[in-house]
């Protein structure tokens, strides 16, 4: 997706709606990926002899900061109903 996301970008099609879907989506299989290997890890995945609970920290951050995940939701609500939100 990132791929396809950077030549739209290179080309002048890409839209914000275009970016808030690549955003929230490569956060959220991100978070899965680190979820499911601090799950393999048991419990050393909890502790600092690994970085995946790190990284997981820094993604949830992402995720939340300031609202972030529920911006991109209504960005992208709007993009397909046509119907703002959050006027």
């Amino acid at each position: 997706m990132a791929l396809r996301l950077g030549r739209m970008k290179d080309e002048g099609t890409i839209t914000p709606q275009h970016v808030s879907f690549g955003k929230l989506n490569n956060v959220r299989e991100a978070l899965a990926i680190c979820r499911e290997a601090r799950t393999i890890l048991g419990a050393s995945g909890i502790t600092l002899e690994y970085p995946v609970i790190r990284h997981m920290n820094n993604l949830e951050s992402v995720l939340t900061y300031e609202g972030t995940s529920e911006i991109h939701t209504l960005i992208l609500g709007q993009a397909l109903t046509g119907i703002a939100a959050y006027d």
